[in-house]
């Protein structure tokens, strides 16, 4: 088990590039920006030339940290489609070995796909004999080459990138908070609810002690403590998504991003396994104990009765390809008109370095998703009415496209996490004890609020709240804020609790939602109360 700690934290460190650098299309690269693979002084050079972005200026720092010496590999940086097929290819194998394997379903697939970039990237496979010459004797070694080019390449940063803000707008093109979508969380919806104040209450509580902040700024590289700890905040509340849109949004160094998540996985390896010991101890929440102010069977009903509108209008449905086609073209729309919302914003703002191009991304997804009709060209949301005349929204094809899509591209997006390989050792180390004590405090503080409010409620014997506090949902919930939706629909199927599956996903989705907007909310009022 040490060992594969071991390995999960080195595979963590090469996070250190998510997403934060602004990148241009790597199909034709020009001259003046074509990264060499055989002089590392080119790539800095290039570098300079090409950007003067914060996120640029972290990237020369890290480069300038990097050993003289490159090992050589055998796809160069310069190969932007062999880079693209390793990845892919990684983020597949990735997915299999997260389900056949020990050490896969121990990592899970995400960060089994960093893991096997990173070694890609960082360990010698294929033979090389390279000749060295000297004014009075020749001799030849045999070196050995890496499959990957160490320190990344253009493609897999352009992949990076790419991979993360199209995946933003795609999983929540189902997040859709009109009608019975709401309703149908139930109970659940008020546990997940207490889950997130939990959370919100840790980080409140971790910056009241001053040491916590002072620590993380003074320990965290290029005093991103704060940001850092906002970005924690929001990803255990909503996902990891949340947490490099806050990144992003802050300008968060590379360094400090990479410690961040090394940390938080960490954590990770107590809470899932815990929560999953906990949960083996329940069955299915009771039939007679409704999961919402709807009575189950009149859901059921309902869903039949949908089920059956749609099928008398089948010549309506879309064909896979046109829901894959929609889908993508709504999150390439969303994410310009994100782009050019901020930069009409940058001419107001007060701090024109702050990059809000996935908040109002995902802000925009969200109003989207609600309120455009449905049943509407392009909409992924279709409704029927039912026998009572209410009319019953849910998701449709494109939405589900929409989830296919982005969760392939998150797995894209963490092999690419994954190619820089060697970097950033020093300040891992460095942030990894200030980071730890805030996740502590935070955890903690999450799981006390459960327990306390359980208790509380058991005690006043309020009726409605006695349904929310039911372990199961508090389990449920507490995965949905920690993990996300994926994890917490992973949790109910594994043991069985079938009526929490779809409450599960949407109270995720909820998560994913709001829980940037409250991690950048915490870090303004933090640094005004603290800096």
């Amino acid at each position: 088990m040490s060992r594969r700690r071991l390995l999960f934290c080195v595979a963590l460190a090469i996070a250190a590039h998510l997403t934060h650098h602004e990148v241009s299309a790597f199909s034709s690269p020009s001259p003046s920006t074509r990264l060499p693979s055989s002089s590392f002084k080119a790539v800095v050079s290039t570098t300079k030339r090409t950007s003067s972005s914060p996120h640029s200026t972290a990237l020369l720092r890290a480069a300038a940290a990097a050993p003289n010496d490159i090992v050589p590999s055998l796809i160069s940086a310069s190969n932007n489609w062999g880079n693209v097929a390793v990845l892919s290819f990684t983020a597949s194998f990735a997915q299999l070995l997260g389900k056949k394997t020990l050490v896969g379903k121990l990592l899970g697939a995400p960060v089994t796909a960093m893991a096997i970039a990173f070694i890609l990237s960082s360990v010698g496979f294929i033979p090389s004999t390279t000749s060295f010459s000297s004014s009075t004797s020749s001799s030849s070694s045999t070196e050995w080459m890496t499959i990957l080019p160490p320190g990344g390449s253009q493609a897999s940063t352009f992949l990076q990138g790419t991979s993360l803000t199209l995946a933003t707008p795609l999983l929540l093109l189902g997040t859709s908070l009109r009608g019975k979508a709401l309703q149908q969380c139930g109970s659940l919806l008020g546990s997940f609810s207490i889950a997130s104040v939990g959370t919100l209450l840790g980080a409140m509580i971790a910056f009241s002690i001053k040491a916590i902040p002072q620590a993380l700024l003074t320990c965290v590289p290029n005093k991103d403590g704060f940001k850092i700890a906002a970005a924690l905040l929001a990803k255990n509340i909503g996902g990891g998504i949340n947490y490099m849109a806050v990144c992003a949004c802050l300008n968060a160094s590379p360094e400090s991003v990479a410690a961040g998540l090394c940390v938080d996985n960490v954590m990770a390896l107590v809470y899932f396994p815990l929560v999953s010991l906990l949960a083996s101890k329940y069955k299915d929440v009771d039939d007679n104990d409704d999961d919402g102010s709807i009575e189950r069977g009149e859901v059921n009903k309902d869903e039949e009765e949908q089920e059956e509108a749609m099928s008398a209008n089948n010549t309506d449905e879309l064909s896979p390809i046109e829901s894959l086609s929609h889908a993508f073209t709504l999150a390439a729309v969303l994410t310009a008109a994100g782009q050019f919302m901020n930069s009409k914003l940058h001419h107001l703002a007060a701090n024109p370095t702050l990059n809000l191009s996935l908040p109002l991304t995902t802000l925009m997804t969200v109003i989207f998703s609600t309120f455009y009709p449905p049943n509407k060209f392009l909409s992924p949301t279709s409704s029927s009415p039912s026998k009572n005349n209410i009319n019953n929204t849910k998701s449709n094809s494109i939405a589900r496209a929409g989830e296919t899509l982005g969760t392939s591209l998150l797995y894209l997006f963490f092999a690419t996490a994954g190619a820089p390989g060697w970097r950033l050792k020093e300040s891992i180390q460095q942030s990894f004890p200030s980071i730890a004590s805030f996740l502590i405090i935070m955890y903690g503080m999450h799981g006390a609020t459960l327990w306390l409010v359980k208790k509380f409620i058991e005690v006043t014997k309020i009726q409605y709240w006695k349904k929310v506090i039911a372990p199961q949902r508090l389990l449920a919930a507490s995965s949905a804020a920690i993990g996300g939706p994926a994890t917490a629909a992973a949790l109910a199927q594994s043991h069985q609790w079938d009526s929490l599956l779809t409450p599960s996903l949407l109270v995720g989705n909820v998560g994913y939602a709001v829980a940037t907007f409250i991690g950048l909310l915490f870090y303004g009022a933090a640094s005004k109360s603290l800096v």
